[in-house]
């Protein structure tokens, strides 16, 4: 991700008067359009192929933008605007729609933003489209900011994320990565899942968020990556918008730079946030891997009922577990230890 939200300003369309109008139609004659009742197609001039649709009768006012083979529609999270891909005439497009008639007026700036990004901008239609957003929320929302806690959680899942990038290179590892996503484990790889754990305590002491965190999937091993983090001093270690930054340019531009960015907006991340967290974070101590077993330190749904609790009655179980000593084992895997031993720091 680039440090400035609009693609290193380059992004952002010149707002001039005289480029709006040689590029799109004016808000007048939209809504006149919009009142004909017929369905209307406005080519916006630029590479790639772009247009602004109307279809009065399904109704959808929306940008279809053409696209190559690669590409995916993000999850938009909103209800009355999504985005997906379509194939028509034997070609492939990235679509933006809007389904609620009474707000077609309002979308169409949006949709031209969207536009003047990737053509423009020379954005992806995804990060187009995602930059649009957020600059749209940011006007909307008061200031706010990660959760310390959030903060090191995805500071430590970061860390994880350039060792598999590192290790296995980064098509495989930004696939493996669930950022938000209401999903069991943190990465699900080829052949193993892992849970990365954050800490900022002087002791490996960690927090599990209910009975079936620590609890593998069938037939895949389940490895939790351990990590103590401490404030840094001046010019040493990486604060989270650094190593965001390091990351990204890891991964280059292309697909998996919007999957990343996507996988980052569902973290809770924000362009905003670059700003006010400014913290520096460096390893207390060496990240350790540990293979989730029966005798690893956990509470699992099988532990209580074979005691006769009644775990239907316990609606939320959140409990720390101490690693402190505790000794595993196993033979870590190379790629448990390529995700304990990135040093992404700027």
């Amino acid at each position: 991700m680039a440090d400035d939200p609009d693609g290193g300003g380059t992004g952002r369309a010149p707002m001039t008067d005289g480029a709006i109008d040689k590029r799109h139609v004016s808000a007048e004659n939209f809504d006149r359009l919009l009142g004909g009742g017929v369905p209307v197609a406005l080519p916006v001039a630029g590479a790639p192929a772009t247009l602004i649709f109307i279809e009065p009768r399904v109704p959808e006012l929306g940008l279809r933008i053409e696209i190559g083979a690669e590409g995916d529609a993000p999850d938009t999270g909103l209800r009355n605007i999504f985005a997906r891909i379509a194939f028509r005439d034997g070609r492939r497009y990235f679509e933006v729609v809007v389904t609620a008639p009474e707000l077609f007026h309002d979308a169409y700036p949006v949709l031209c933003s969207v536009a003047d990004r990737v053509q423009l901008g020379r954005m992806s239609p995804a990060r187009a489209l995602r930059a649009t957003l957020d600059g749209m929320s940011s006007l909307l929302r008061t200031p706010d900011s990660l959760s310390r806690e959030r903060e090191i959680g995805l500071f430590g899942e970061l860390l994880v994320l350039g060792g598999l990038v590192d290790g296995l290179g980064v098509a495989t590892a930004v696939e493996a990565w669930c950022g938000g996503l209401a999903e069991e484990h943190d990465f699900g790889l080829p052949a193993l899942d892992v849970e990365v754990k954050t800490t900022t305590s002087e002791s490996r002491m960690h927090w599990i968020e209910s009975l079936t965190q620590m609890v593998p999937k069938v037939g895949r091993p389940l490895w939790l990556v351990s990590h103590q983090l401490t404030a840094a001093g001046a010019g040493t270690g990486s604060s989270l918008p650094g190593l965001v930054k390091v990351i990204s340019a890891r991964i280059g531009p292309g697909r998996h730079q919007d999957d990343f960015e996507n996988a980052l907006t569902h973290a809770g991340w924000r362009n905003e946030h670059r700003e006010r967290l400014t913290t520096r974070w460096t390893r207390r101590s060496a990240s350790r891997g540990y293979l989730v077993t029966d005798t690893f330190p956990r509470l699992t749904p099988d532990d209580l009922r074979a005691r006769g609790v009644v775990i239907d009655r316990i609606p939320e179980i959140r409990y720390r577990i101490g690693l402190d000593g505790f000794t595993d084992r196993h033979v870590t895997p190379e790629v448990i230890r390529a995700a304990c031993t990135f040093e992404g720091w700027t």
